[in-house]
């Protein structure tokens, strides 16, 4: 799928569970966190471009892919937090020995962008959000993520990432051969204990927005024209980070770089570049 050469290792984090990584390129460290339900996969197809200038950083998120699949727990003593998810990321860069870097989040990933952005802001060089919400999330979301949940505890994992990408969060992916793809290799690894710890992350998390005032690197804001939740989501984002940029992606919605790989890679390298 990529032409360039691919270098994996295993990082470990402050908790002792294994986080898998993937390094290809040379030049600044640029490192994107996945989305949902996916894992380092789901940037394959943008490999070889960010490769070309950089050092293009993948990592699969605890309790998704080749990284650990710590068991479940909701109470306090849960491998599952805000806090862990961002400790992934600095044991990733640890590992490699990348004090500061470019970091990219996607929808759960800036949960971990943004975890460790507000933790070690000195380490950011700079951040992009894309699809990204700090705000503890609207009850409609809540709401059908229970019946996700439900779904997973009673018919397992087919079923549930069946029902979770019919949401009218993923319209437009009817016809996009490869994200499916990506999306039926990342259920392959899945776990119902990880995909559930992942989950209680993304969905049901206390907010994050009183933390957004130490991020004082340049940050840029992507969201989608036609992301409904999302769009209120980005201009507090822009509000709430002093140094921070919002751009609204025309036809496209949470999913964009599914929708329009071209136009997202292009407004991340006018970014970075």
């Amino acid at each position: 799928m990529y032409r360039v050469t691919v270098q994996h290792g295993i990082a470990a984090a402050a908790d002792g569970v294994r986080i898998a990584y993937q390094v290809s390129g040379e030049g600044p460290a640029l490192v994107f966190c996945h989305a949902m339900a996916n894992d380092h996969r789901m940037y394959d197809r943008h490999r070889d471009l960010f490769s070309a200038s950089y050092t293009f950083i993948t990592f699969d998120q605890r309790g998704s892919g080749n990284s650990d699949h710590p068991p479940f727990d909701q109470g306090h003593s849960s491998p599952y937090t805000i806090e862990t998810f961002g400790e992934d990321l600095k044991a990733v860069l640890d590992a490699l020995g990348i004090e500061r870097a470019r970091v990219l989040g996607f929808s759960m990933g800036a949960v971990a962008a943004l975890s460790f952005s507000s933790r070690w802001p000195n380490r950011v060089e700079q951040l992009i959000l894309v699809s990204a919400m700090a705000s503890r999330l609207p009850q409609p979301i809540i709401d059908r993520a229970r019946l996700v949940e439900k779904i997973l505890d009673e018919k397992g994992l087919k079923e549930t990432y069946d029902f979770y990408f019919s949401g009218s969060l993923f319209e437009g992916l009817s016809e996009e051969n490869d994200i499916h793809e990506a999306i039926a290799l990342a259920r392959e690894k899945a776990t119902p204990h990880g995909f559930k710890g992942c989950f209680r992350v993304t969905i049901d998390r206390p907010s994050m927005v009183d933390k957004l005032c130490v991020i004082q690197c340049p940050t840029l804001i992507l969201v989608g024209e036609n992301d409904t939740h999302y769009l209120a989501e980005a201009k507090l984002l822009e509000k709430s980070i002093s140094n921070a940029k919002r751009v609204v992606m025309p036809g496209v919605g949470h999913p964009m770089a599914a929708q329009d790989p071209t136009a997202f890679e292009a407004e991340i390298m006018a970014f970075i570049s």
